[in-house]
């Protein structure tokens, strides 16, 4: 009897060892799946947040274009299609990138993954789901490869209640004619003081000014307002300033400049790092042959590039670069016609940001061009804000940047 019960015994072991094998061998084969299912997930994630950030860049050159032709789809497509998600780049469809916002793109896709040891069970495949969205936010600082070119026209201002856009025929530097804060006539309208507001004043925090009329709030450049209806040419360097000895050009080193420097920054730009408020210097003299060199050499770095009316505004388009993506489409530093800079090496700080795209040199005494938005490179984003009809949504400022933002929020 006790043979039997220890054989009893040794064959209900074998029993709970062989289905203690089953179940372990299981277990490691579905924590394998398990994890590859993982890995695929961050794999597609990664795909659709830069389909999302290049699809935001997009919707910046190109707002209100939300179709397939349009610049937001054709970047968010590209991108996804560079990563790589099951050994399979990630192809989108039209259907899967939405619009929710005017200045956010969402991108929802569901993708299967193969399974290895689970297939034994019946399971073949899972599918996967991700989302991601993107928002254009205002620039608040910033800089990077081929950033600031070396001049500041003065910001836009209102003489008293009338506001103008950028292609006002007096436009110059600095525009609109002659800041007064005192009374006087402009344009045969009695005015008792000229206005200017910042766009990044502190009190139109977390306004989107692109919603803002004209000379209501605010008299900075605005994008929708003034410069992407418009596409007023103006002068960014002309052959007088409102102080002898100043013609717009700057010195963003502040150490002597000079001349060679100036020509540089033209071409190349500078790659320091600027925000509201900082303060830069004026680089005297004409600079007539820097400004003419160096402003010619950057007309010949993109020579097909040229404005164009998009849905809703212009952007600049080129054989050989990006939309908006030109050289010739520069950032600039603006100041305020309340702090103009005096005579010689002087310093004033920064009030406004702008997109310039340059068209002309005109002998190195003037530098005729367009604002246009246009997106920082590495620069600092703000805060996003809700915008209703086709905005650029950065705020309505000239320069913009993207962010990831929350895609269960829209």
């Amino acid at each position: 009897m006790k043979c039997l019960r220890n054989a009893r015994e040794r064959g209900t072991i074998l029993v709970l060892a062989a289905a203690g094998a089953v179940v372990l061998l299981g277990a490691t084969a579905m924590s394998v799946d398990v994890g590859y299912f993982f890995f695929v997930r961050n794999q597609l994630q990664n795909a659709v947040d830069a389909a999302a950030l290049a699809g935001a860049q997009g919707l910046l050159a190109q707002p209100g274009d939300y179709t397939s032709s349009g610049r937001a789809q054709q970047l968010a497509t590209e991108f996804a299609a560079l990563n790589i998600a099951a050994g399979q780049p990630v192809q989108l469809q039209s259907s899967e990138i939405t619009f929710p916002k005017s200045n956010v793109i969402k991108i929802d896709i569901t993708r299967p993954a193969g399974t290895f040891f689970a297939a034994a069970l019946g399971m073949n495949q899972v599918n996967i789901r991700v989302s991601a969205a993107a928002a254009i936010a205002p620039f608040k600082g910033g800089g990077g490869p081929g950033g600031w070119r070396p001049w500041a026209p003065m910001d836009q201002f209102g003489h008293g209640p009338r506001c103008v856009g950028a292609n006002d025929e007096d436009m110059n530097v600095p525009p609109h004619g002659d800041f007064n804060p005192n009374p006087h006539t402009w344009k045969g309208l009695a005015v008792q003081s000229d206005k200017y507001v910042s766009p990044f004043d502190p009190s139109l925090e977390g306004m989107d000014l692109s919603k803002e009329s004209d000379c209501s709030t605010v008299t900075g450049y605005i994008t929708s307002r003034d410069v992407m209806t418009d596409n007023g040419n103006i002068s960014l360097k002309t052959g007088s300033w409102e102080s002898p000895g100043n013609f717009v050009p700057v010195d963003f080193g502040a150490a002597g400049g000079g001349a060679n420097d100036y020509q540089d920054e033209i071409i190349n730009g500078w790659d320091g790092v600027l925000e509201y408020g900082d303060v830069v210097y004026t680089e005297t003299g004409n600079m007539v042959g820097p400004t003419s060199q160096g402003c010619n050499q950057l007309l010949g770095t993109d020579p097909s590039a040229k404005t164009v009316k998009g849905k809703s505004g212009w952007y600049v388009e080129s054989s050989a670069y990006g939309v908006n993506e030109s050289p010739r489409l520069i950032p600039v530093v603006m100041y305020s016609p309340l702090e103009s800079p005096a005579n010689g090496k002087k310093q004033f700080p920064v009030r406004n940001f702008g997109g310039f795209f340059v068209q002309s040199c005109g002998g190195g005494k003037t530098v005729r061009g367009t604002f246009i938005a246009r997106r920082m490179a590495g620069g600092k984003p703000g805060d996003v804000h809700e915008t209703t009809g086709n905005t650029s949504g950065a705020g309505g400022q000239l320069l913009g940047t993207v962010v990831l933002v929350n895609p269960d929020s829209y």
